[in-house]
């Protein structure tokens, strides 16, 4: 069995006192899901597409209808100059690559984008509109245990950061084997509206549950699949694909949440 470790940034003291209620619109609001592949290996092509397939034609979930809108290699401007056409434009991104703590590989291993670097993702007054970001790769996704993790290393207000707008951002914080069912069930999960990180969570004990591919063992302890981490803003911790909160700011808490 695998320990799920929370930490927020700090203890909130105070408690909400006003609950926003929306009207249920007649026509659920469209929302775009993007596809991003390393271009390295086959692996990473399957692992994309595995998601964004359940994606092909719109999915009402909630208050919103998803659809998969763009699928494209991976290239450095696709997450820093130009990613107002990229990954900013879409609502969910879901990356497949080579990765290291903090880094992304386009190009085989190179570590091409550095998300301490990247601008804040989700930043409407912008021209930002991504809540989710998915990286299935090795250590991108740093969470507390991790040697490099630093809160300024996420936040717009430190050397970088990319939750000025950003909801959740969910992958793994050790060294992990894609090519198996993890996108799968993470597509099902999703569509059930579950929690998104809860849903990656759930996909990956999944997968070390019942492997489907691959030589690696499932018994607790190994690498692989991998431990998976996600990183939020605390208000968005229960955000679904069918409902989630407005978006966050770079001065609000966040949050960690790993395996081990």
């Amino acid at each position: 069995m695998t320990k799920r470790h929370v930490l927020p940034r700090h203890i909130v003291a105070c408690a909400l006192l006003a609950a926003f209620i929306a009207a249920p619109s007649a026509f659920p609001a469209r929302r775009e899901i993007g596809g991003y592949v390393a271009q390295a290996e086959p692996r990473f092509v399957r692992n994309v597409w595995n998601f964004v397939k359940y994606y092909g034609s719109s999915k009402n979930i909630g208050i919103h209808s998803w659809k998969r809108d763009q699928y494209y290699w991976m290239e450095p401007w696709v997450f820093e100059g130009s990613h107002h056409v990229y990954v900013d434009s879409q609502d969910l991104a879901y990356v497949a690559c080579h990765g290291n703590h903090w880094v992304m590989a386009c190009h085989d291993g190179t570590a091409d984008v550095d998300l301490r670097n990247a601008p804040a993702y989700g930043d409407l007054p912008n021209g930002g509109d991504l809540e989710f970001l998915i990286v299935e790769s090795c250590s991108t996704i740093t969470a507390y245990p991790d040697s490099s993790f630093s809160w300024n290393g996420w936040r717009h207000n430190g050397p970088g950061g990319i939750f000025d707008g950003l909801h959740q951002a969910m992958g793994f914080h050790t060294l992990s084997y894609s090519d198996n069912l993890i996108p799968e069930w993470f597509a099902v999960r999703t569509q059930a509206n579950q929690i998104v990180w809860s849903a990656w969570f759930w996909a990956v004990q999944m997968e070390r549950m019942f492997p489907q591919r691959g030589p690696w063992s499932p018994e607790p302890g190994v690498s692989y699949p991998g431990w998976a981490s996600a990183i939020m803003a605390y208000k968005c911790r229960y955000d679904r694909l069918g409902n989630y909160t407005s978006d966050p700011q770079a001065s609000d808490i966040l949050y960690s949440v790993w395996e081990e």
